[in-house]
């Protein structure tokens, strides 16, 4: 994801454990209470623990195939798509990456989301559009997963 010719990264930091955090994130189930763009996920598992492992979503009444690609727990999600029907990209991948900012007070914990594209055409054109609705999408995903990992935590 970092040699991408074309990148994109929001950063929000949360005030939940880096683990539950991670919990959210590797359960797909999960995905449909804090991605509000996501309106299904089919995945084989539902728990991701490793590389290979694929889900099919439909965020914003797209409908997506991916492929887990990095699995660190606690530190770093990612995956491939392997299929969508947008013809922006020749190769994409997305992922979260996690760092734990506690220091010695309330739980703190940094999500970066990195979508990482080989661009078409058609995806040079559309760059600052990608760019805005990505950014527009997982931005409040990122906190909604903050908020839903703090109240579980607090459980």
């Amino acid at each position: 994801m970092d040699s991408a010719s074309f990148r994109i990264e929001t950063e929000v930091t949360v005030m939940a454990p880096i683990g539950a955090c991670w919990e959210l994130i590797a359960d797909q189930a999960s995905w449909l209470q804090w991605f509000d763009d996501m309106s299904s996920v089919d995945a084989t598992p539902w728990l991701w623990t490793e590389p290979g492992q694929t889900r099919v979503v439909k965020v914003n009444g797209l409908k997506v195939h991916e492929e887990a690609i990095s699995l660190i727990p606690e530190q770093e999600y990612a995956f491939a798509i392997r299929k969508w029907p947008l013809p922006v990209a020749k190769k994409a991948a997305e992922g979260i990456r996690l760092e734990d900012r506690t220091n010695g007070g309330s739980p703190r914990t940094t999500l970066t989301y990195i979508g990482a594209f080989e661009p078409t055409f058609v995806g040079k054109l559309a760059q600052k559009i990608l760019t805005k609705q990505l950014t527009a999408a997982w931005g409040p995903a990122l906190k909604n997963l903050g908020e839903l990992a703090a109240a579980n935590a607090s459980e």
